[in-house]
């Protein structure tokens, strides 16, 4: 169990200025975290994350409690000339900020890159926004599910004869806090041969739109809309959600060798020669009546039973989990996707870790600070002196 920051991880040394809320942003700088770097999050005084106040506003608050471990809090009013002069001095010292303010916010307060680079040329500077930093949407603000619909993730998304839905999760802003993480680590990179920074911009929009794909790639080739599938794949059958006695199994029967198999172990060898199902295509045009046969076997036992005898006969499948069935299911604990890190007052927390083994380097050591934190070891380090933390606080600077 974690119980405090260290020095370790790939990205060890590295420091990075976070000046994100909500999701996108602070996820990109989880992971930056989970690898090492030093992460100082600002945020503003007496408040802090607006996230803090998710949930039931306590340090039990999941939301802002996943996503912002690993890092050291400060609280800072950059507005105030006091503030501003520490916050450029805190640039000065770090290899990364990432932000996701609207686009107008941080150069219009001067702290933009262009102003920024001036004071710190190695500045890696990083924008996350909902809709892109320039075009005629760049002063729009937006959210993940903005982004699922005017990206296309919605229109394919839900059953055949239903409405376009949301993904069950927030994919839009994931997607952009990894693909952010993904730009500053080339940048970093490239850094290295030139010693100079560079801006990484990412958006919710262009994440969506980023991962629609093979979706995209053929509208791109035919212009015929895709439709929606529910959870069927496009070209392949059966490759899909089917029900079971007693839940759901996903079977992945894509490819001529495995359906063979997948029909003799279901008792029904003979569908491999049914002119209906005899070829993908076949499938696929008769795909009703492809998963009422399938669905009239598999309601004879349970998902566990079914899954054990196409496992056994080659056919890639597994069952649909519910949540306390994926945290009990014994790869998913071998793997420990659950990583655990002490806090004083709730003991031992735990956390989804980010999924990526670099031996046991890229962890979760620590559980998210509480508001202001780190004010005196961070602004210590710039030679704010305890009494000129005292006075800063009156001012409401930090």
């Amino acid at each position: 169990m974690a119980d405090s920051l260290d020095n370790s991880g790939p990205l060890a040394g590295l420091k990075v200025l976070d000046l994100t809320e909500h999701m996108a942003g602070p996820f990109c700088t989880m992971i930056l975290a989970d690898m090492g770097a030093e992460v100082v999050k600002i945020e503003r005084p007496g408040r802090g994350d607006a996230v803090r106040a998710w949930g039931d506003g306590s340090e039990r608050n999941p939301y802002f409690r996943y996503i912002n471990r690993n890092k050291k809090g400060v609280t800072l009013d950059y507005k105030q000339a006091e503030g501003r002069a520490l916050f450029v001095r805190l640039v000065e010292q770090s290899d990364v900020l990432v932000e996701n303010y609207r686009p107008n916010v941080m150069p219009r307060a001067g702290l933009g890159y262009d102003d920024l680079r001036r004071r710190n040329p190695r500045l890696i500077y990083a924008q996350l926004s909902g809709l892109g930093y320039d075009g005629p949407y760049a002063g729009r603000g937006g959210f993940d599910l903005i982004a699922q619909g005017m990206g296309g993730i919605m229109h394919v998304t839900g059953e055949p004869d239903g409405p376009p839905i949301s993904v069950g999760l927030p994919i839009c802003d994931l997607g952009t806090g990894m693909w952010a993480v993904q730009g500053i680590l080339a940048a970093l990179y490239e850094r290295e041969r030139t010693g100079e920074g560079r801006l990484v911009e990412c958006s919710l929009l262009e994440t969506a739109i980023g991962f629609s794909s093979w979706t995209s790639a053929q509208w791109l080739a035919d212009q015929q809309e895709p439709t929606r599938q529910g959870s069927r794949h496009r070209q392949n059958a059966p490759y899909q959600r089917m029900k079971t006695q007693d839940g759901y199994l996903m079977i992945g029967a894509a490819g001529e060798a495995i359906w063979q198999r997948c029909a003799a172990a279901l008792g029904h060898p003979e569908w491999g020669a049914d002119p209906r199902f005899a070829t993908n295509a076949a499938r696929l045009q008769n795909r009703a009546a492809l998963e009422a046969v399938i669905e009239a076997v598999l309601a004879t036992n349970t998902t566990a039973h079914w899954v054990a005898v196409l496992e056994e006969a080659g056919v890639p499948c597994g069952p649909v989990y519910n949540y306390a069935q994926m945290f009990a299911d014994p790869q998913v604990r071998h793997r420990e996707l659950v990583q655990y890190a002490s806090d004083p007052e709730l003991g031992a927390v735990p956390h989804i870790r980010t999924p990526i083994r670099i031996a046991d380097e890229i962890r979760v050591r620590a559980v998210a600070p509480k508001l202001g934190e780190h004010n005196t070891e961070i602004f210590g380090r710039l030679g704010v002196t305890a009494a000129d933390l005292a006075a800063l606080r009156d001012k409401g600077v930090v």
